[in-house]
């Protein structure tokens, strides 16, 4: 049986990218508590599941490498976090120092260190992207994605999915706007269209239309560049912020889609969502497809690293117990009432929080190994 790197190499890529990022993620956390005086008295790089090798002890830490090298996490048990003191103790080989009391704003800034950082890295990952290769834009092609309908000129013509229009009679065709041009200039008229198929070659067909081609063209992915190094910078920016807002957006409305599916399969009155939760990748699929587009291009590692990156904060900032969106939430409520919620509001919270979370990943899991059987 011979054994083909190429194959699995894409793969141990994307768990790479993704362990940095949580890794990225954790060192936010890491840095603020540091800061503020909390104690960090694990930081782990890999799940903290098996054995474990002790790489060093520095500023009242210990760090330590674990074999099931996916993610990793930080300890801060004066943040209130999952950390079990008497685990830690074991781990550790040591008791705690007594665990003090920080300020709201203290603790809120340590929670939402892992978000900043994560943005951070996406935009200084982006600085590098435009300074190297250019900021990605969808620049319409010649490619035909689709057809208006079943009876659309093209179609009848034999033209499928995938062809690129190269030629309308006399006339060379690259974009969207040169194809609607040309089709406005041969209308009603008999009219050859050169097209290149996939694995065919160049074809010639001859067709006459009276309305239009009935075609809908796809996008190419063009990196445009930026001579002046100040542009970076703002480009970079801008692209972050307007990514990261509309994540944030595209998955409240998923949220709501996944809740609206529970409820309307609970209670018969309820009207179910009209958007399908077939298509969600969990992180099965966010690594085959990672894996795909590394083969094609490896410029595609440091998009999907910047696109995690934003998507992992974004996560996070949800108002869901167990995140840290969640403990953002609980503070929000003890700066304005004054006091903590009840520890046991919060342990049924942060249960339902991880059932929630857990609902969600076993349905993109189940997405994603539906679409990998079945196609």
């Amino acid at each position: 049986m011979h054994f083909d790197l190429t194959q699995i190499l894409p793969v141990l890529v994307s768990i790479a990218v993704i362990t940095v990022l949580i890794i990225v993620h954790e060192f936010g956390h890491f840095l603020a508590a540091k800061y503020f005086g909390f104690q960090t008295p694990i930081f782990g790089i890999g799940l903290p599941i098996g054995p474990a090798i002790n790489l060093f002890k520095r500023w009242g830490t210990q760090f330590k490498f674990y074999f099931l090298l996916i993610g990793g996490f930080v300890s801060i048990p004066e943040l209130g976090d999952e950390s079990n003191q008497e685990e830690l103790k074991q781990q550790l080989g040591e008791e705690l120092k007594p665990l003090k009391t920080f300020p709201v704003y203290q603790r809120a800034i340590v929670a939402s260190g892992g978000i900043a950082f994560n943005i951070l890295f996406a935009f200084l990952l982006t600085i590098v992207m435009i300074a190297t290769v250019g900021l990605p834009q969808a620049v319409p092609a010649n490619t035909i994605a689709g057809f208006t309908s079943e009876t659309s000129a093209a179609r009848l013509a034999g033209l499928v999915e995938g062809d690129r229009i190269l030629r309308i009679g006399s006339t060379q065709i690259t974009n969207g706007s040169e194809l609607k041009l040309a089709v406005d200039a041969h209308r009603d008229q008999q009219v050859t269209l050169v097209i290149e198929r996939p694995k065919q070659g160049q074809i010639t067909k001859t067709l006459q239309y009276k309305e239009g081609l009935g075609v809908l063209l796809g996008h190419e992915k063009h990196y445009q560049k930026f001579a002046n190094p100040i542009l970076w910078v703002t480009e970079a920016f801008t692209f972050t912020v307007s990514t990261f807002v509309s994540m944030f957006i595209s998955v409240i409305i998923l949220l709501f889609t996944f809740v609206n599916k529970i409820l309307a399969a609970i209670f018969p009155f309820i009207s179910p969502p009209v958007t399908e939760l077939g298509e969600v990748k969990g992180i099965v699929g966010i690594v085959q497809l990672i894996s795909q587009d590394i083969k094609s291009n490896a410029v595609m590692i440091m998009e999907f690293a910047i696109l995690l990156s934003l998507n992992l904060a974004v996560i996070n900032l949800l108002p869901i117990p167990a995140l840290d969106g969640g403990h953002l939430a609980f503070m929000t409520y003890e700066a304005i009432a004054g006091s903590k919620p009840s520890e046991k509001f919060q342990a049924i919270a942060i249960q339902a929080g991880l059932l929630f979370i857990l609902s969600i990943m076993l349905i993109t899991t189940f997405n994603d190994i539906r679409h990998w059987v079945f196609g």
